[in-house]
């Protein structure tokens, strides 16, 4: 694979793990974090670190030198945020300084699909987007921002994301609230995954405005896996609310014609270890 210059914005669950794994295949990696400790461990990882707060706080050499691409993998946080996180969101883009210029190295956004709210049916890359949330907006508006300001991007909107320390046992299991819409299909990807396809991507390259859906090709029912993953874990569920049957598929075969063959595809909880 050809070397590249590539800058993580946004090393945390998923950017850190990322920077990890390009630095271990030779590139030459920035990392950007306002977290001292995960500073340390970019660091520690044979990256080069940079503090960056967006958007008020921004250290240009992330962004100089050779760069060739930025990967940006920051939080819509609409959970934290409501209504005010579609304009944070793009108040933070909107500070990356070479997204002004004409010499913009590519991109790849991480979105999600929760772009496309609650689309019923198989989803595809040309599915209308519809979202229904707080980040699901934000990151809409992402993508459009993009669309109007950069010279070469690729998106990839990533299903509900997984792995051994977010482990899908803990998403209702102990707690007070039951399996909404337990019928309907589940969509998710293991980070690892994500981060294939990401070296993926590096490796084929991309068209301006390439979207690809990201998402495990297994869609068991959401109350059977969840019960079944929280048993994994030694805990229970609250129960679970019926409905969602004909709940969203996403679909992520333009991916896999790419040649993406993602990490634990078929959601066997035997194949999730525990951290």
């Amino acid at each position: 694979m050809k070397k590249h210059n590539i800058s993580v914005l946004g090393c945390g669950w998923l950017g850190l793990p990322l920077l990890k794994s390009l630095v271990a295949e030779g590139h030459h990696v920035n990392g950007s974090s306002r977290n001292p400790d995960t500073l340390a461990a970019i660091k520690a990882a044979g990256g080069q670190a940079f503090y960056n707060d967006l958007p008020d706080q921004i250290n240009r050499g992330f962004f100089g030198g050779l760069l060739s691409t930025i990967i940006i993998t920051l939080p819509p946080r609409g959970r934290s945020l409501g209504e005010e996180a579609t304009a944070h969101y793009l108040e933070c883009l909107k500070a990356i300084p070479l997204l002004h210029t004409g010499s913009t190295p590519r991109i790849i956004f991480t979105s999600s699909t929760g772009i496309y709210g609650d689309t019923s049916g198989v989803i595809t890359e040309t599915t209308l987007t519809q979202p229904n949330t707080h980040s699901g907006r934000a990151v809409e508006a992402a993508e459009n921002w993009l669309d109007s300001t950069a010279s070469t991007y690729a998106v990839l909107r990533l299903a509900g994301l997984v792995s051994s320390d977010r482990h899908p046992g803990r998403f209702y299991g102990g707690s007070d609230r039951p399996i909404s819409q337990a019928d309907a299909p589940v969509n998710l990807v293991h980070r690892d995954g994500v981060i294939e396809a990401i070296h993926l991507l590096l490796k084929k390259g991309w068209q301006r405005g390439d979207t690809y859906n990201v998402c495990a090709s297994a869609h068991p029912p959401k109350g059977g896996f969840y019960t079944a993953a929280a048993k994994s874990l030694g805990l229970e569920v609250k129960g679970t609310d019926a409905g969602g049957a004909n709940g969203k598929i996403v679909s992520s075969q333009k991916l896999r014609g790419l040649g993406w063959k993602p990490t634990w595809d078929d959601l066997d909880l035997k194949g999730l270890t525990l951290p």
